[in-house]
């Protein structure tokens, strides 16, 4: 395994624990078990050589697809949500948009592999279509959004055509609309989200509810200054353990942390890319797909975090509490390290 990134990872997640314990301290232990279960996870996936991935592929896109579709008959929400994106299991719940990412990156990769500069473009579309409607039915805009993004990505960087990859964009989008378009109208958290964040940019008349997280947050980022107030105070930020712990970690931390975080992160992307760019074939296609998973999530979550997009519900890699994101991130680092165990022995750039 590349302990570079190894390293990366196990420092994230150590701030993970100290955000996680920031806004909920009575989680601070069950976020270092699930750090733990993560690297369990990316060592597990490593050893896996990238061929073995690319054949078991199209069983886990179409099981993931099941499990969204289930979701829409049988999901649950949390208290005062309007979203069903969650499925029982026991006492545990499971949420299938999560693994679905890991899933188009591995799907998209085997189609290139085996189809290589032959094929047509009804299959990507109607595959990235389906996932991505499933997901808006939930709803959950920005994921599905993210992942329209994510598939653009791969596909971009398995050389597709622009002309080939606008057809398929646009197909792929009206695919999605025409699964999901029926069900946007039953729910009006989506509006609430757009109007909260022209108000919190604008005259800000609806701090008390529209924008209130945006606008509490950046009063916490304003407090915190460069170095922080220390660890041990608890935040007014709603969700500020999850979609919004970059807000914990910038309390504890300032700018400094902050900046730390998004060091990492730059990190990660330039050696996933030097990684992918030594290797040829499905492994180099998976890597890219991660890193482009990993990172690109993260900088969606850390504009959220500052103000700069509207909130998306997007959780941050390895930090934020919540097992089903910490998992899926933690098998998309095990493609790198996959792809990394098959180069030869000699250093990277």
């Amino acid at each position: 395994m590349d302990r570079y990134l190894l390293t990366i990872q196990i420092v994230l997640g150590a701030f993970g624990v100290l955000a996680v314990a920031t806004g909920r301290p009575e989680l601070g232990l069950e976020q270092a078990a699930r750090v733990v279960l993560g690297l369990l996870a990316t060592i597990v996936v490593a050893r896996i050589p990238a061929i073995q991935i690319i054949k078991i592929s199209p069983y886990a896109y179409i099981l993931t697809l099941f499990l969204l579709l289930a979701v829409i008959f049988f999901g649950n929400s949390p208290i005062g949500s309007e979203s069903k994106r969650w499925l029982s299991i026991g006492e545990s719940t499971f949420q299938p948009s999560e693994f679905m990412k890991v899933a188009i990156i591995a799907y998209l990769a085997a189609f290139f592999y085996n189809h290589l500069g032959d094929w047509q473009i009804w299959r990507p579309m109607v595959v990235v279509g389906s996932a991505a409607g499933l997901i808006v039915a939930q709803p959950d805009i920005s994921t599905a959004v993210f992942l329209f993004a994510l598939a653009l990505a791969i596909m971009l960087a398995a050389g597709t055509p622009m002309a080939r990859l606008v057809s398929i964009s646009i197909a792929a989008a009206l695919i999605a609309l025409l699964l999901a378009g029926s069900y946007l109208s039953q729910f009006n958290y989506i509006g609430n989200r757009v109007v909260g964040f022209v108000d919190f940019v604008t005259e800000r008349e609806h701090t008390d509810s529209l924008s209130f997280q945006s606008v509490m947050a950046q009063r916490t980022l304003q407090r915190a200054g460069f170095l922080g107030i220390g660890p041990g105070h608890l935040t007014r930020v709603p969700e500020s353990w999850t979609d919004m712990v970059a807000v914990n970690i910038a309390q504890a931390l300032g700018l400094t942390g902050i900046a730390t975080i998004t060091t990492l992160f730059i990190l990660f992307a330039v050696r996933g890319l030097q990684i992918s760019s030594r290797l040829s074939g499905p492994s180099s296609i998976l890597a890219v797909g991660a890193t482009a998973y990993i990172c690109g999530q993260a900088g969606l979550n850390l504009l959220v975090s500052a103000g700069l997009v509207p909130v998306t519900g997007i959780s941050l890699p390895f930090v934020s509490y919540g097992l089903n994101s910490l998992i899926s991130v933690s098998v998309a680092a095990g493609f790198l390290h996959s792809g990394f165990r098959a180069l030869p022995k000699e250093p990277l750039g």
